[in-house]
């Protein structure tokens, strides 16, 4: 008898470009945000829970953003300059994660090693985001 953990394991790269890096922060400011955010996409088509976005802060500052109120869930206010939002939800999920970024030569670069996280289930509780990536606390 065999049982397999990797039966249902879904592979997805999404490739966000962000022109004009030059003059984020000045752009974000003026629209008095402190962060931008990639479109929504889905890891698994067939899965309703599997939606995602990133959230880019130049400085490092929240990653609150004004896209979408499925997305801006959180237990407390993420900090950090790069993330991984997961659709508010309280059901679990598995994620391996990793980002990349372009050099100046426009090779994909790792940016950090890949994470494994279980998302548990949020039983009883109200819908939250996961949010993963380069993280800190509040205390900054």
């Amino acid at each position: 008898s065999t049982v397999s953990y990797a039966s249902d394991v879904v592979k997805r790269e999404f490739i966000w470009e962000v022109q004009g890096l030059s003059w984020i922060e000045q752009k974000l400011t003026q629209e008095g945000r402190a962060c931008t955010n990639s479109n929504v996409f889905d890891v698994d088509a067939s899965d309703a829970s599997s939606k995602y976005m990133l959230v880019f802060s130049p400085r490092g500052g929240s990653l609150e953003h004004e896209a979408d109120d499925d997305y801006q869930v959180f237990d407390s206010i993420p900090r950090g300059t790069l993330a991984l939002i997961r659709r508010a939800d309280d059901y679990g999920t598995n994620l391996c994660y990793r980002f990349f970024v372009r050099d100046a030569s426009l090779e994909f670069q790792p940016l950090g090693e890949a994470t494994r996280v279980a998302v548990p289930a949020r039983e009883g509780d109200e819908p939250a985001c996961f949010v993963g990536g380069p993280l800190h606390s509040d205390s900054k």
